[in-house]
This record gives C-alpha cells, structure tokens and sequence, in this order.
C-alpha cells in the first residue's frame, strides 16, 4: 500500500464520519448505525460493511490526531516475510508434534533462536496465523504419556501381581499354579513368592506377610485392581502396618512393567524347565532353588547389575522398618463377626465353637491368621480374650454348670410374687 492509496482511504474515512464532528453523542450513534446497516465502496479494499465500533475509532483517532489519524498504518513487519517455504513448513511441524503442549510464543522463540524463521525472520503474527492454518498444536492433553522410572533405595516401592502358570498336581487333584510376586523396585529383587492353587486374597497376604517378616515394610505397595487387591484384608493389613497401598488404572498393565517384564522371564527361563507331572510342593521349592541359584545372581540388563548386590549396597545406607512377629500376626489376621446363639455357640465354616456364656446373643469378633482358619481367637472391644474351641457334646454332658447367684435370685422373686 503507497502513500496515494493511504491518503484516500484517509479522505474516505474523513467523509464518513465528518457530519458527526460536532454533534453530541446520541446523534453520533444513530449516525453510526445508520451507516453500518449499509456497504460502503472503500478504496483498495472494496465493497464491504464497516462496524460502530470501527467508526468510533476512527472518530477518536481523527480527534485526537486529525487526519494523520485517519491513515493506515505501515505493517509493523514490513520487509520480513510472511510466509514460510515447504521445509520451512515441514520442520514447524516436527516442532509441533515434539511439543504438543507449548504456547506458540515459547514455540516462536524456540525457532528463532534456532534460526529456524529464515532472515529476515518471519513475524510472530505470521506464524500463528501458519499454526491455526495448519491446526498443528494440540489442544487436549495426552493420557498415555508414560516415563521411565526407578526409587532411589529399597523397600521405596514393591510391586505385586499374579502370573497364571502350568496345572500341577495339588491335594489329588490337578490346579492351574498360580504365581504370586512382589518385586522391589529398586533392587529388582523378588522379596515375595509362592505358587498357590488360585488367586485370593489368602495367598496374596500369606506371600505378604512372609516378605514384611524377611525384608521389612516397604513404604509403597503398587498393585493392580483384581478382586484380591481390593479386598478389606489387604487395605486393613496395609493400613495397619502403615504401608501406602497403590492401585494402577484399570487396564494399565504397562504401569506395573518391572513385575510384569519379570514373569517373562520366569516364562522363559524357568516354566520351561519344568517337568510334565509335578505338584505343587515341588514347583515351590524348584522356584525358590531358581530365584537364589539364577535370577538374583544374573546381571540384569535393567539396573546394570546384580539384583542380590544392589539390594544389599542400597540396604546398608538406609533404615529397613521391620515388625515383631506378634505384630505381624496381629496385622494379617483374617477378622469375622457372628451373633452367638442361646447355647453360647457360634457357626464358623462349617464348625461349631463355644463361647463364653457372658456373650449369649450379643456380637462378637473373632479372628483367626491368614494361614490357618481354625486357629479361632475371640475379641471383646479390641482386646484378646481367648482361642476358641470346638464344641465337644460328649464333655458338655458330664460337665457339671452350676447356675449363676442372679439367675437364682430372679427365680426366687418370682416365686414369691406368685
């Protein structure tokens, strides 16, 4: 645009808004509608509508300037380019997608001190208009953006799932082994491990239990959302010995891939190793032969080392929490309620034990370990009371049960009011 092609618009704009120049506002604006609702011939840029708002700046601007005020502006970019070329093009675009989530002024100035943006450089208006052109940022955020990740020491972070195996032979019959495992994220240690006849939450915390007793409480559990995961026994255990229990999302199993890249090479390096016909006893006892004799004394591509050396380096610099045993009993008994019949007598798997008569038709707790279901102890409140036992009626027929003093003395009242 030349100077003549500026002076006319100059002119133009002047006419338009000169009959207002001296009226008050209100007739300013009925002008100034009317002269919106209408196509005016504009010089260089044709026929086209002009805005209120626009007049007004025009009007403003004359005001306060005069007819100076009235010209168009030279660009602010004059000189520079406005376009950029296909490689020019092509490499904004690698930017974009590298850096999906940067501002467009942090992109810009990226480029320009790469010298990316030709010389003279191309203006930043230029290249925003080029970006929304091309739509090549991205406007939603990415939910599967996933790092690669490790804890500074042990006991940091333990990671647990379950690994269906080969049927063995189990108790004369045959079962699916499935592998429970718990692996120290640091270390690559295996600091929990047994094979069982199914997936419960009862294999899940007997594995646990053994590992809190042997290599002391991690400060993070990271499990998947499986029904023994969840469970209330494993939230109260965790909850209990102080231990964060972490679920990955649904679906994610990528997330737990230290466990997960492990039960590969069990597959691959222990499974087949393994003879047709073997119980379930057995194939415990070749794992943990297998663990101490190959996995945790082979270099490990992952951590540049052996798992047994890096567990002991990182455990001589830090405090492993531990547990007595009468404390992990405590925080991994399984705990049931039940309503104590007349007979002072509760059901419980298909057995039936005494209770002390105190607690006849009242709610009790009773517990029991993870291990051992018949090992069956009464609560009052929080507090022990003692190990229930099974109800023998044979003993119950020659014991002699001499009836409490208020029970007598009910009676005797009674009588005397009939």
């Amino acid at each position: 645009m030349n100077n003549d092609t500026r002076e006319q618009i100059a002119l133009f704009r002047y006419k338009l808004i000169s009959p207002i120049l001296a009226e008050p506002t209100r007739a300013q604006n009925e002008y100034l509608r009317q002269q919106a609702g209408r196509e005016h011939d504009i010089p260089h840029y044709g026929r086209r509508s002009i805005a209120i708002s626009t007049c007004k700046g025009w009007l403003r601007s004359y005001l306060k300037r005069g007819l100076e005020g009235l010209r168009p502006k030279p660009r602010a970019d004059s000189g520079r380019p406005r376009r950029l070329n296909a490689e020019q093009i092509n490499t904004l675009r690698a930017r974009c997608k590298a850096y999906p989530h940067h501002s467009i002024k942090m992109l810009y100035q990226s480029l320009l001190g790469d010298d990316l943006l030709g010389q003279p450089p191309l203006c930043y208006n230029s290249l925003v208009r080029i970006i929304h052109r091309e739509k090549l940022l991205r406007t939603e955020a990415r939910t599967d953006v996933r790092k690669r990740f490790e804890m500074d020491a042990v006991n940091q972070l333990w990671i647990c799932d379950f690994m269906h195996g080969p049927t063995v032979r189990c108790d004369r019959r045959r079962a699916k082994a499935v592998l429970c495992a718990i692996i120290d994220d640091h270390s690559r240690m295996i600091v929990g491990h047994a094979f069982a006849a199914n997936e419960t939450v009862s294999a899940l915390t007997i594995v646990l239990k053994d590992a809190f007793a042997a290599f002391g409480l991690p400060l993070r559990l990271y499990v998947d959302n499986g029904p023994a995961f969840v469970a209330d026994l494993l939230v109260g255990a965790c909850a209990r010995a102080g231990v964060s229990l972490i679920h990955s999302k649904p679906y994610d199993a990528p997330s737990r891939g230290k466990i997960e890249r492990f039960f590969r090479t069990v597959r691959e390096r222990f499974l087949v190793t393994l003879a047709d016909d073997i119980s379930l006893d057995e194939i415990n006892t070749a794992f943990s032969t297998w663990l101490q004799d190959d996995y945790h004394h082979k270099e490990h591509t992952g951590i540049d080392g052996k798992p047994i050396d890096r567990y002991h380096d990182s455990a001589a610099h830090v405090q492993i929490r531990r547990l007595a045993a009468k404390e992990l009993d405590e925080i991994f008994l399984v705990r049931y309620e039940r309503i104590v019949n007349n007979d002072a007598t509760i059901s419980f798997k298909s057995n039936i034990y005494e209770v002390p008569a105190a607690y006849i038709r009242q709610k009790i707790e009773i517990r029991h370990p993870v291990d051992d279901s018949q090992d069956l102890w009464l609560y009052d409140n929080g507090a022990k009371v003692g190990r229930l036992k099974l109800v023998n009626p044979g003993e119950n027929a020659t014991t002699f049960r001499p009836t409490p003093d208020t029970a007598a003395i009910s009676f005797a009242k009674q009588a005397v009011k009939s």
